[in-house]
């Protein structure tokens, strides 16, 4: 293991082979990533409110997305989440994450949280680009 990064595809958020994770589809391309989900209530906290930590999860998912679109495997080194409104369970949640500075292996990022039209979180994070593979067995 040591310092490769290796996706064995049990990802919580878009692992498919994960069966107690979210198997969320997120896109990444060109430096932007996209995450579009249905929270249920079994992902609150507060009745009818997500959990936070689940919103920083997803802000990190779309942020990691959109740095791997232009840098390959990429790992999280510091995140910040700013909560402005509660998500709601039952209605559609939209992440949207933009690269905004690279430097080497060095990307910076930042996401937000739509609901009802809505910003509802964002969260600005640091990556850094590593070595790993996909492993398919």
């Amino acid at each position: 293991m040591g310092d490769v990064f290796d996706d064995d595809r049990y990802c919580f958020v878009c692992g498919e082979r994960n069966p107690f994770g979210l198997q969320l589809e997120p896109v990444g391309k060109e430096g932007k990533g996209t995450i579009q989900w249905m929270p249920e209530k079994r992902h609150q906290g507060y009745t009818g409110v997500v959990h936070g930590g689940l919103i920083s999860t997803l802000l990190d998912e779309s942020m990691a997305y959109a740095a791997m679109s232009v840098a390959g495997f990429c790992a999280t080194a510091n995140i910040s989440v700013k909560f402005i409104k509660p998500v709601r369970t039952k209605r559609m949640v939209r992440i949207e994450a933009e690269l905004i500075e690279r430097r080497g292996k060095i990307l910076r990022l930042q996401a937000s949280v739509f609901q009802d039209g809505e910003e509802k979180a964002r969260g600005k994070a640091t990556f850094i680009s590593v070595p790993g593979e996909r492993q398919d067995t």
